[in-house]
């Protein structure tokens, strides 16, 4: 059976986008390509590159944070749960 999930909508579209600019801007400016690292990626040396990171992740958390609210008011907006568990089908 085909999974599907729920498509974001405009305004979930926009925080996404917003959040992938953020990311790609920190990653150009902040980070140096390293094979050695899981994630591909090693941070850049120096303070001013430290300060980033923290404020990068605090302007990510307010970012997620957003979506979450906004994907948590629509699920108790318009879905509801069943009793039905897929696994067992």
């Amino acid at each position: 059976m085909a999974e599907y999930h729920l498509k974001p909508g405009k305004l979930g579209q926009k925080v996404m986008d917003a959040y992938q600019k953020t990311e790609q801007a920190f990653t150009e400016k902040f980070l140096e390509e390293d094979p050695n690292s899981p994630s591909g990626y090693s941070l850049k040396t120096g303070h001013t590159a430290q300060q980033a990171v923290n404020a990068y992740n605090k302007i990510e958390d307010g970012v997620v944070g957003a979506y979450k609210k906004v994907e948590n008011a629509f699920v108790d907006a318009f879905l509801e749960k069943t009793d039905d568990d897929p696994k067992e089908n």
